[in-house]
């Protein structure tokens, strides 16, 4: 018993002690140079690293050379088992946003390690409330817009269902 109890306790102390030492701005810049390969470039942000997660603050996003989007604050926390981004504040500019006239206040992407393909998703936002999940092996995308409320700019990308908006795609 008391050698189960000793693995156990040498267990969690790997698991934390990786937690807490794990290059968590590396990850972020490496991170950063693989969107940069696909055109999505971050600037002008403000990068902040403490023991179980990163943040940036007042992120401003662009594809292929135009301004997309503003992120207030963003938040990742690459716990291994158990890892999250948390969004706030993102607001969409230039062309995006007459293409797009929607704000998401909230948004959150969770993965964990007890169903690896798949990252439940959740947004609040201009457009209401939305839930979803992106499958990673099936390379689909599902959202469900729960709390309609002004979908008009997005509404050519939804379909209508049983309980309501959705959009669904391959990637």
């Amino acid at each position: 018993m008391r050698l189960v109890r000793n693995i156990l306790i040498f267990l969690i102390a790997i698991v934390a002690g990786f937690i807490i030492f794990m290059p968590k701005l590396s990850i972020y810049y490496y991170l950063e140079q693989k969107l940069a390969q696909q055109g999505v470039v971050i600037y002008n942000e403000k990068v902040n690293s403490t023991i179980g997660k990163f943040s940036l603050s007042h992120a401003n996003i662009s594809y292929q050379g135009a301004d997309v989007a503003e992120v207030s604050y963003l938040e990742v926390k690459p716990l291994v088992a158990y890892n999250s981004v948390e969004a706030r504040g993102v607001e969409l500019v230039g062309m995006a946003k007459q293409f797009l006239n929607v704000g998401i206040d909230n948004f959150k992407a969770k993965h964990t390690l007890l169903k690896p393909y798949i990252v439940k998703l959740d947004a609040n936002g201009t457009f209401g409330s939305a839930h979803g999940y992106a499958n990673l092996k099936e390379r689909i995308l599902h959202i469900d817009i729960v709390d309609a409320k002004n979908i008009s700019s997005i509404k050519k990308f939804l379909k209508r269902g049983e309980k309501g908006w959705y959009y669904e795609s391959k990637f």
